[in-house]
């Protein structure tokens, strides 16, 4: 496998994409749903630095753990560290995160990119998800997807091979033929840049990338210039919001 991450296809067969983080604002709707639950029981507590205890501590471990269903991985995961932080919340709060993920709106450039997008290529969806959630995704998004490949399909999560493996398998097409976009570092990266596929990383966050993970292709901080990168438009997309 590459460690060094391909130049992109001149013309890709299919672009794939991370959902959550890349295409849904779903970190923002889990704090915004979290805040509301701490607000209610008048606890204060920084959100921000919890959601980053909950996922770096508990969730993102535990998608290299025994598989579960990701409805109940969320609900494992945050009860674990709101026993860890000595936080309320109760069954019915944790068995809504699902919802609460199926709910979160898209990023305000995601619903254009993916309409240029998909003039030109195929598109899919590798996402560390479920079916019932991520189908609510797409269609906030327009239905965009050839192909929506969830963990629950193969058992594994990211960055586990068998997401991207079904993928390219279920297309017809080579690693070096796709297009990754996607926003983690941490179940993304390390996966699809040793796999030989180009991978475009959107840093919403700002993120410093860590050393033990590979370098992506191209580095951008949303997706609004992704047309451009791929040559699909001719100018950036902020001259393009000025005309």
């Amino acid at each position: 496998m590459m460690t060094e991450a391909p130049p992109l296809p001149a013309h890709p067969k299919l672009i794939t994409f991370d959902t959550y983080g890349t295409l849904i604002d779903w970190d923002g709707a889990l704090r915004r749903y979290l805040q509301s639950i701490f607000d209610a029981r008048g606890v204060t507590v920084d959100v921000t630095a919890f959601y980053a205890h909950w996922y770096l501590d508990y969730a993102l471990p535990a998608l290299r753990g025994d598989f579960m269903i990701y409805r109940e991985l969320l609900a494992t995961t945050m009860r674990q560290a709101c026993t860890d932080a000595s936080l309320p919340i109760d069954e019915r709060e944790l068995a809504a995160l699902g919802d609460v993920m199926a709910a979160a709106d898209p990023f305000p450039d995601t619903v254009e990119v993916l309409d240029e997008l998909r003039r030109h290529a195929p598109l899919a969806t590798i996402s560390n998800s479920q079916r019932d959630i991520l189908e609510a995704s797409a269609h906030k998004m327009g239905d965009p997807f050839t192909h929506q490949i969830t963990a629950e399909v193969v058992r594994a999560y990211k960055p586990d091979p068998a997401l991207f493996d079904l993928v390219l398998d279920r297309a017809g097409v080579a690693p070096e033929e796709v297009v990754h976009i996607a926003q983690s570092q941490y179940v993304d990266l390390p996966r699809s840049v040793p796999m030989g596929i180009a991978t475009i990383w959107i840093n919403r966050q700002g993120q410093t990338l860590l050393p033990e993970h590979p370098a992506p292709t191209l580095e951008l901080p949303d997706l609004r210039d992704v047309p451009r990168v791929l040559g699909y438009a001719t100018e950036p997309a902020a001259a393009r919001r000025e005309r």
